[in-house]
């Protein structure tokens, strides 16, 4: 009786796989390439443009880019310029480059991270209330900060990378 169960559909998908062939036109299926004319010489040729920070060393493929942050291990605190309140803000890095030069610019980051901390608090000195309670006012504050660190990096002959800063606290007192 199994072997009745097993043999029957068994011959049927045959059957409708030889019925199918027979009376089903192929001529419009299948896949279609154009001709391609294989050059081993131009696909095998190395491209002049890459830069090899770009490039995986165990597969050889060109890496997409990714974002890497480096957080900023210090809470900057002072008082709001015109006005007796007192801020504290947080803050992140940003940059998105290719999967090796990220990490590499990020750790170069983290090293000198004092150095950061310090030009950070030089454009932070005089904040106003109007930047750190506006959505706009703390874009354009991120902005500044970008602006400084990334001219920073150029004076110490290093790839302005910063892409973008975020302020990830911010509490007015």
């Amino acid at each position: 009786m199994i072997m009745l169960q097993i043999i029957i559909p068994a011959i049927f998908v045959f059957i409708v796989f030889v019925v199918g062939h027979l009376f089903v036109s192929n001529s419009g299926s299948g896949l279609y390439v154009a001709e391609m004319n294989f050059d081993p010489e131009t696909v095998l040729a190395e491209p002049v443009d890459v830069d090899p920070m770009t490039i995986d060393p165990d597969s050889g493929l060109i890496l997409p880019d990714k974002y890497n942050y480096l957080k900023v291990e210090n809470v900057f605190s002072g008082k709001i310029l015109g006005s007796d309140k007192l801020f504290s803000i947080e803050v992140a890095l940003l940059t998105k480059q290719p999967t090796i030069a990220s990490d590499l610019f990020i750790s170069a980051l983290y090293e000198m991270e004092g150095d950061l901390i310090a030009e950070i608090t030089t454009v932070i000195l005089e904040v106003s209330a109007d930047q750190l309670l506006a959505y706009d006012g703390r874009e354009n504050l991120g902005k500044a900060i970008q602006k400084h660190i990334n001219e920073y990096l150029v004076g110490k002959n290093m790839f302005p990378g910063i892409t973008e800063v975020f302020i990830t606290n911010f509490n007015v007192v």
